[in-house]
């Protein structure tokens, strides 16, 4: 199709590429001088503008083939070479939009939209695009089912909560990490092992990233919230997924919680930190809870509270009309 007879186009720019290429450009330097000058640290800056070329391949990348762009009848959404796909809003059942801040305090924002068979698509864009996503939104709510209802048949679809958005992306981050810790540790080892102070806080550096890189991989492969008609099935780790009746849940709530990671000298903040907990008691008194990304699975968790609530107050009236019967 022409690109004419697209009325808006959310992503397919190359964002962040001039920063990228400035430190592949300050890195590739470095490296060439200290390795002229033989000096074994040349590897560690080696890897760096490794790293930064890899910033420059991604933003090229998706300049070039992640992108969606919206028209009258539809959308084509593309996210890597070859699998670009229009689909007509009459084939979605349901879109919305979910935002909210991110670990790091950062706003983020994403359209969300139901294909046919169920699945769930979703993708950022930026609020300067906000024009062209509720022009999507607003065309699914016209041309079908819209954004459902929750007090009808189409709004007990059913969604999905799970460590796969950016799950790859995080263990690719902490895979570099690793070789970074591992490209710094190596040649300083000779030094390290006069010191017994120093091989502990290499060894700590390295045992740290090995734990959040095993904890990242272990949200990926077994994280999920499974949020259905009449319950939701939840699991957190390799063996203890379980299944719940919305009625059987005593209460639910979702928290916001910010850390600050540290204090800027001379007064003010530092680094502030969101986690969002879903966090609900069974009747048997047991409390579990797990986090998410409000700004990617922010309308999912809405969801799931609202059946539970929704759920809590059947029973409620229930009760209530049992005991006016007798």
């Amino acid at each position: 199709m022409k690109s004419g007879k697209w009325k808006y186009k959310v992503g397919g720019r190359a964002r962040g590429i001039i920063p990228s290429l400035f430190l592949a450009v300050l890195f590739g330097g470095v490296s060439i001088y200290l390795y002229l000058d033989k000096q074994g640290i040349f590897l560690f800056s080696l890897l760096l503008t490794v790293f930064a070329l890899v910033l420059v391949f991604v933003c090229v990348f998706q300049a070039k083939f992640v992108k969606v762009l919206i028209g009258e009848n539809g959308i084509y959404h593309q996210t890597k070479p070859g699998n670009g796909r229009f689909v007509t809003y009459r084939e979605i059942p349901e879109a919305w939009e979910s935002f909210g801040k991110s670990l790091n305090g950062m706003e983020q924002h994403f359209v969300n939209y139901r294909t046919a068979d169920g699945r769930v698509v979703r993708f950022p864009f930026y609020p300067y695009e906000s024009e062209g996503v509720h022009y999507l939104i607003k065309c699914v709510r016209e041309n079908g089912a819209g954004i459902c209802r929750p007090d009808t048949d189409e709004g007990r679809k059913e969604y999905i909560i799970d460590g796969k958005t950016y799950g790859k992306t995080s263990i690719v981050i902490c895979l570099v990490l690793l070789v970074l810790m591992l490209a710094i540790t190596v040649p300083l080892r000779p030094c390290a092992a006069g010191s017994g102070l120093g091989g502990i806080i290499c060894l700590s550096g390295i045992g740290a990233v090995l734990i959040i890189l095993a904890a990242v991989i272990i949200r990926y492969l077994c994280f999920k919230v499974r949020i259905g008609s009449s319950g939701f099935y939840f699991r957190s780790g390799p063996f203890n997924g379980r299944y719940y009746q919305y009625c059987d849940i005593a209460g639910c709530t979702i928290e916001k919680q910010v850390y600050n990671h540290r204090t800027r000298p001379y007064g003010g903040t530092g680094t502030q930190l969101y986690y969002y907990y879903f966090i609900f008691t069974d009747k048997s008194g047991r409390t579990r809870k797990f986090q998410f990304q409000k700004s990617i699975h922010g309308h999912e968790a809405e969801t799931l509270k609202m059946r539970i609530d929704q759920a809590s107050g059947t029973s409620r009236k229930r009760r209530r009309a049992g005991k006016a019967v007798y």
